[in-house]
């Protein structure tokens, strides 16, 4: 098992890659070394977001492309889903993730919080 990111001050890891071959991140609005979501609602939220993914991804030496799954969870599913789907277009393109968004409880006044998987080839 690699851990990618991994506290320094809690037992918590931003991403794994296990079996050698399966990626696990999970992503928040919340950059690093801050305790609130970025300012301007979920969109914002997302994009930072898929910042943070990239990053994880990258040191596992992958890119999007590898993402097979997602789950999304939102404050306000009803609400945030219209403009978190324009930014999930913008950054998907045309790569097909199996994903699925759910409405949820979130901490720290987030809007947003993603889990990913991917293949490590």
């Amino acid at each position: 098992m690699q851990f990618i990111d991994s506290s320094t001050t809690f037992p918590i890891s931003s991403a794994v890659v296990h079996s050698g071959r399966i990626f696990e991140a999970v992503v928040t609005g919340i950059p690093d070394g801050h305790d609130k979501p970025v300012a301007g609602g979920a969109a914002a939220e997302m994009r930072e977001a898929f910042r943070q993914l990239d990053v994880l991804l990258q040191q596992a030496g992958v890119d999007r492309r590898a993402i097979c799954t997602a789950r999304l969870y939102l404050q306000d599913v009803l609400a945030d889903i219209g403009e978190v789907n324009l930014v999930w277009r913008e950054y998907m393109g045309s790569h097909p993730v199996v994903r699925r968004a759910y409405g949820v409880t979130l901490q720290a006044g987030m809007r947003v919080e993603a889990a990913f998987t991917a293949e490590i080839p």
